[in-house]
Order: C-alpha cells, then structure tokens, then sequence
C-alpha cells in the first residue's frame, strides 16, 4: 500500500473525527487511531480490517513517541472547549507541544490539522469579540508553523453533521436566531479536502478555509437538512437569555453561552474560493439537501441510535 495512503490521527473518536475516519477507510486508506480510550475506539472501528488502535495520552510524551514511530502522515482533530485562557492544558496548545516534541522526525512529512474559521490568520469571522478557544487554536498552530514540519491547516466552517449529532430527544437547537449566513461544510467533503491535502505540494506550509459555497441562516439549514434526514426532528430556537440564566447557575454550560455569544457576534465572510480552497483541495461536491439524503440512504449514522456520547 502507497505510505499515501497511510495515515496517523490523533482525536479519531471525537464528533468529527469517527465520521472522518469511515471517510477515509472508504476512501481506500488505512489509519492508525491513537487514543486514550481504546475500548471506545474499538467500539467505533473495531470492525474494520484497515484500521490499527494504539493507547498513548497527550500528556505522556514517551507514549505518544512509540505511538507515532514511523508516521508519515499525521491528521489532528483536537478540540478545545474552555473559556479559561491560561488553562494548565488544552489539547491544541499544550497537546500540541507535546505532539511536536515526540514525532518521528526521520519520518514526518506533513501534519494536518482541524481549526475554526474564527483562528484563520486572514480574519475572515469579523468581530471584535475575543472566543478563547481560537486564541489557544492559535497559539497552538503558532508552535506547528515553528517547528519547521509541513503543515496545512483546515478552518472549517459548521458541519452539516452537527444537525444529527447535537440532536437530543429528536430536537435540534439553534441558540437565538441567528440571522447571519452560515457556509456549512460536512464531514464528507472535509474528508476529500484533508486526503486532497496528502502529500499537496500547493497545501504545505498553508492555510485554508473550509466552507460549503451556499451561505444560510442557521435555522433555516437545520429545518431543510431534517426535513429530509429526519421527518420526525424538530428544530427549536433556544432564546440567549436563557443560556445566560443558566450558565450564572451552571457551570457547564458556561462554554456555550461563550460559543452562543461568539457566534452572534461575528460574521462568516465567504474566503473558500478566493483563498484557493477549492483549486487545491476540491470543491463541495454535496449541496446541503444532496447530503442529508446520501446520509439518510446510507444510513452513514445509524450507529448513533445505540451511543450515548453525542
């Protein structure tokens, strides 16, 4: 098999990272898991001929080391969801260090890696209100960009997926109305763009925004998607009051007032086409209708009905 075709990823049983990894696997590759929860990842994967398991924790360099001997490629889809800056350790500044520290240097040729469109250096989400997760995303992709590896990274818009897994009790909330257009994205198109992106010579060393060429409100994409994903979904439009009153109470929900309160302060401009995204790592090939319907005859999802994480 073509090292191409090989890949190494880090955060594969997050919400975006399963269906990337299934992508991927369809797409002919074979991937290595890295993971702190191994039974988890089984659960996921386990079925899967082209797909190696292996335990390591960012925390633990030495792990992380062994896990990654012999990567060529690697992918990160981390997250961060604090609101609290200096953190003691947040998987894409202080995890990301460590990733650095214990690569096979002899071996590495490219890191990709997930990011809000919010961190893009171009500033593309205006808006003066400071969302710490991008902040840290930044600092993070400050030590990739320093480490001399090249990279390309990937500042995705919303996924289209979320309509399906942040759904609870068959509803799906949007939090106020909001009336700014969104470009969403999806983790099948995503998928094309990170293996499109594989050994890239116009994506090293480069950035780019990830987004569906159709701006929509929010709302009005989740109802269109669920009307024909799922006839029995309601979409709610959850007042940010209440999320205010909640989180003054609640400290979990203190990140989701910080996300609510981002996202009704900034303004998604459209940079996928002019930054090159589409010439060097394809363009969208569903609309937001084509994709709920490929997902619904595939039953790409089903396994969700049984798991408790989303």
């Amino acid at each position: 098999m073509s090292s191409k075709k090989q890949i190494s990823i880090i955060g594969a049983t997050g919400n975006i990272g399963v269906p990337v990894v299934k992508n991927l696997l369809s797409f002919g590759y074979k991937v290595k898991v890295i993971v702190r929860n191994v039974e988890k990842a089984k659960g996921f994967f386990g079925e899967f001929a082209n797909v190696e398991i292996v335990k390591a924790d960012l925390k633990d360099i030495p792990g992380l080391k062994k896990a990654l001997k012999h990567t060529r490629y690697l992918y990160l889809n981390l997250s961060t969801q604090t609101t609290i800056l200096d953190t003691s350790f947040a998987s894409e500044r202080e995890g990301i260090a460590n990733i650095i520290e214990a690569i096979d240097r002899e071996s590495i040729k490219q890191i990709i890696s997930i990011s809000g469109l919010g961190a893009f250096d171009n500033q593309q989400v205006k808006g003066k209100f400071r969302f710490i997760p991008n902040v840290i995303r930044k600092q993070g992709q400050k030590i990739i960009k320093e480490s001399g590896i090249p990279y390309t990274i990937l500042h995705c818009s919303w996924f289209a997926d979320s309509f399906i897994f942040y759904q609870r009790n068959n509803t799906y909330s949007v939090i106020g109305d909001i009336k700014n257009p969104v470009y969403f994205t999806n983790c099948h198109d995503f998928s094309l763009n990170i293996s499109n992106a594989i050994d890239n010579k116009e994506a090293l060393f480069k950035e780019f925004p990830v987004q569906g060429n159709e701006g929509i409100r929010h709302p009005e994409a989740a109802k269109s998607f669920l009307s024909v994903y799922s006839k029995n979904s309601k979409v709610k439009i959850l007042p940010a009051w209440i999320i205010n009153i909640l989180a003054l109470f609640k400290k979990e929900m203190k990140f989701l007032k910080h996300m609510s309160d981002y996202f009704h302060n900034s303004i998604e401009t459209y940079l996928a086409e002019e930054c090159d995204t589409y010439k060097v790592l394809g363009s969208p090939k569903f609309s937001l209708l084509d994709y709920a319907s490929k997902l619904k005859k595939g039953g790409f999802y089903d396994f969700l009905q049984n798991e408790k994480r989303f």
